[in-house]
């Protein structure tokens, strides 16, 4: 029980200081990585690529203030019809819907 009470820590008043707001921050940085969704109520495959995918999001000293910022580099979308267990070839059973070499996302929640 002494050490115990050795570790345990109390939030002491200090007079004139006011603590900072925690700052909340997430970091996540893929290179060469692909997705495979298979939506539920869908027969329908999805194949989401990207050469670089960084996604940051987080909180900062504003509270009612939040944001995501999401950035592809040479992202493309494919679509397919097979859904079943069977190796699929990308070139033969999926189709390009969406090619793009660079694109930036930014959300920004505010509660007034």
């Amino acid at each position: 029980s002494q050490l115990l009470s050795l570790l345990a820590l109390e939030d002491e008043p200090v007079l004139g200081y006011v603590a900072p707001t925690p700052l909340t921050q997430l970091h996540l940085h893929l290179q060469r990585c692909g997705l495979d969704y298979r939506p539920p109520p869908l027969p329908l495959r999805v194949l989401v690529t990207a050469e670089t995918l960084s996604v940051t999001c987080g909180s900062g000293h504003d509270p009612h203030r939040g944001g995501l910022r999401l950035l592809v580099d040479d992202g493309s979308v494919f679509l397919s019809e097979h859904c079943g267990g069977e190796v699929l070839d990308l070139q033969r059973d999926f189709v390009s819907v969406l090619d793009v070499d660079f694109l930036e996302l930014l959300l920004t929640t505010w509660k007034g």
